[in-house]
């Protein structure tokens, strides 16, 4: 459960109900969604099937649903301990006096999914994956998506799409160097670990 609204990557607003503490008290939720959080290797990862519940103060996470999703946990000398499914470490949590597990996520805030300008005609052309401006023109003037404004065909390029559109370089027909004897040049591709495990 989380009381932060802001904390969410993603929240489905439809889904709400109540949710019942220890004693018997009920508050309620208002959506369901997933939390990004950044790891501390470096990776990027979520927190999912989260609650948001404006009335709490504290985000809590739930040893049951850890265990029912597969987690293995072991608690010894008043720590608690989550390992996911390779046996890799999560967490290395010490029990509190109040006794709970007190965890310091980092979370995670997915900026490679806001885009800002002031724009709307060059809104348009990112929102329709670069799309050309003849062609947003032509779906404006015929009504073909709802909302879209009456687009002009703009002045400005745009760098995205001329950069994929660059041709490569081509190599050279020659070079300087070759090797003479076996494995004095290697050429290899080097690649993983790859996520998600395959199946073989």
């Amino acid at each position: 459960m989380c009381g932060q609204r802001d904390l969410f990557g993603d929240l489905d607003e439809t889904i709400q109900g109540l949710v019942t503490f220890g004693d018997t008290s009920k508050v309620s939720f208002k959506g369901k969604g997933n939390i990004p959080i950044k790891l501390k290797n470096g990776d990027h990862s979520y927190i999912t099937d989260v609650y948001h519940v404006p009335a709490v103060k504290h985000n809590l996470l739930s040893v049951g649903q850890l265990m029912e999703k597969g987690y293995p946990l072991f608690t010894k000398n008043y720590h608690l301990t989550i390992t996911d499914y390779n046996g890799r470490l999560i967490a290395y949590v010490k029990m509190s006096k109040n006794r709970m597990f007190p965890l310091n996520i980092q979370y995670d805030a997915a900026k490679c999914l806001s885009v800002i300008t002031n724009n709307e005609e060059w809104l348009w052309h990112l929102r329709l994956g670069h799309l050309n401006f003849t062609s947003l023109k032509m779906l404006a003037s015929k009504k073909m998506v709802k909302g879209m404004p009456h687009i002009d065909h703009l002045d400005g390029v745009c760098k995205s799409y001329v950069l994929s559109k660059h041709h490569r370089s081509s190599f050279a027909k020659e070079v300087n160097w070759k090797a003479n004897k076996p494995l004095e040049l290697v050429h290899i591709n080097v690649c993983g670990p790859i996520k998600p495990m395959s199946n073989g």
